[in-house]
């Protein structure tokens, strides 16, 4: 068992390699092979492996990569950091940590509103109602980013309005998420799946990727900060990652499967979408208890 585990412990350079080759080579077999080819084999094979390994070491390689960014161990990081430090915004971003919370609300509010028109336009291409609801979703997201990064940015936000903003954050995510619930019902029961281009689900898994990384980020990130937007933009992330996994699912299955296998197709969906549906339930309606309460609590205080 020492052995097989060593099989999965590898130096992070190693890591990193085996991930690379991973993509490049499941891009290459998706976009140009059959399934059932030898390359394309090995190439779900690795990928496979690459997952596991990355996911076992994945917590030391991020207190490794930490250390690599924040120290002076690298020779090309001490000179970006020198470079950063002689502009004002850069020298922000290096040493206040709610500077670089704003810039993660900006730079995930940017990526959500492209990835909504992408998914908007690739609706109306191919007269997809599931895809265009996704884009729609997609858009509100992006809107409640918007709000948490403004309330955020006030320079007069107070404690109160910051717990009001957490609060109306998980309003829009419960209604947001109803209707979203609503059309997976519909897809599910009259199998709406179209078939999608290839480099459309390469960018679904790419953005999945993202908001998974952005999601795992920002929980370690702002677990225990006090600053209920920061609080909010960690749920958010969560949540982002959560339902992109699903989106990223419906257009696999449409892609790669066939009218054969449409029992497969919606038994997945639905387990996937049941379960999307109730932890974003979940969180929303614990966003609102928690919101409720605390601004209860501000209100007693302030008599």
């Amino acid at each position: 068992m020492k052995n097989f585990g060593r099989f999965f412990r590898l130096r992070y350079k190693y890591i990193v390699i085996t991930d690379i080759s991973a993509l490049i080579l499941t891009v290459f077999a998706l976009k140009k092979l059959p399934p059932a080819d030898p390359i394309s084999v090995f190439a779900y094979l690795l990928s496979s492996y690459a997952l596991v390994t990355t996911v076992i070491n994945f917590k030391p390689m991020i207190r490794r990569a930490k250390q690599l960014v924040t120290g002076d161990e690298l020779a090309l990081v001490r000179i970006i950091k020198s470079k950063m430090r002689a502009h004002e915004t850069t020298r922000r971003y290096l040493e206040e940590k709610d500077f670089r919370a704003e810039v993660s609300l900006r730079s995930g509010l940017c990526v959500n509103l492209f990835y909504a028109v992408l998914k908007w336009s690739s609706g109306l291409y191919y007269h997809s109602a599931w895809l265009i609801s996704v884009g729609v979703y997609y858009l509100i997201f992006a809107l409640i980013r918007f709000v948490l990064l403004k309330n955020n940015r006030s320079s007069d936000s107070s404690e109160r309005s910051r717990i009001k903003a957490y609060r109306s954050c998980g309003i829009m995510l419960f209604a947001m998420n109803a209707a979203m619930g609503g059309m997976a019902v519909q897809m599910v029961i009259y199998d709406r799946a179209n078939q999608y281009s290839k480099t459309l689900v390469i960018l679904s898994a790419a953005y999945t990727f993202y908001m998974f990384t952005l999601a795992i980020v920002n929980m370690v990130k702002f677990s225990r900060s006090k600053n209920r937007i920061l609080t909010a933009a960690k749920d958010m992330s969560f949540v982002g990652a959560a339902m992109s996994m699903f989106s990223l699912q419906t257009s696999m299955l449409a892609a790669f499967s066939g009218d054969n296998e449409r029992y497969f197709r919606r038994l997945m969906n639905s387990l996937m979408g049941g379960a999307v549906t109730i932890t974003v339930l979940v969180i929303s309606l614990f966003m609102i208890w928690r919101g409720t309460r605390e601004l209860k609590k501000t209100y007693q205080d302030n008599k």
